[in-house]
């Protein structure tokens, strides 16, 4: 099942509401809503931690698995990545992360599926990142069409960009658009 309530979810979030009604039955997709220093993505030795230096309201959902929950009505190829992370404020600001073994290629497929997937909701942010953490060092990807197009698509659709790094990424709310 692939969550329709993601919109509904977020605003009450923001608003500091409780989801009235779940879509996928209540599956724990949701990680944290508040304002915490520091929101943590870890799978597998693999760790992506967003420290929250403005305090801002920062909701964190499982997309494979939560938002996305496979079952029949849902191909088992479908490209998901593992986390959304949502940061509320003046602007509002979508990070996508996958946490990755070895293959960084499947990984930038997975973040563009999730973008795919819910491209008109990720339209009201000001800006989407994506964020993508691998076992071991990160290769040559500038010149593959996958990360090309990725990176286009963020920059001109979505005023983000991406940054691929080696098992563990502290970033900064404040340093998200650099290296744009």
């Amino acid at each position: 099942m692939i969550c329709n309530k993601l919109k509904v979810c977020m605003q009450e979030q923001f608003a500091g509401r409780a989801v009235s009604k779940c879509a996928n039955g209540n599956v724990k997709c949701m990680e944290s809503s508040d304002m915490r220093s520091n929101v943590k993505c870890e799978e597998r030795k693999k760790k992506y931690i967003l420290e929250n230096t403005m305090k801002k309201h920062v909701v964190s959902y499982r997309m494979d698995g939560g938002i996305i929950l496979l079952d029949k009505s849902v191909p088992e190829e479908i490209c998901k990545c593992d986390y959304l992370i949502l940061v509320h404020g003046e602007e509002d600001d979508a990070i996508l992360v996958e946490l990755k073994g070895v293959d960084v290629a499947h990984a930038l497929k997975q973040i563009q599926g999730t973008l795919v997937l819910f491209k008109d909701f990720f339209a009201v942010f000001s800006h989407v990142y994506g964020r993508v953490v691998v076992t071991s060092a990160t290769p040559n990807l500038k010149a593959t069409p996958d990360y090309v197009n990725l990176i286009k698509v963020l920059r001109k659709t979505f005023r983000g960009n991406l940054k691929v790094v080696e098992k563990q990424f502290l970033e900064r709310d404040i340093d998200l658009n650099k290296g744009m």
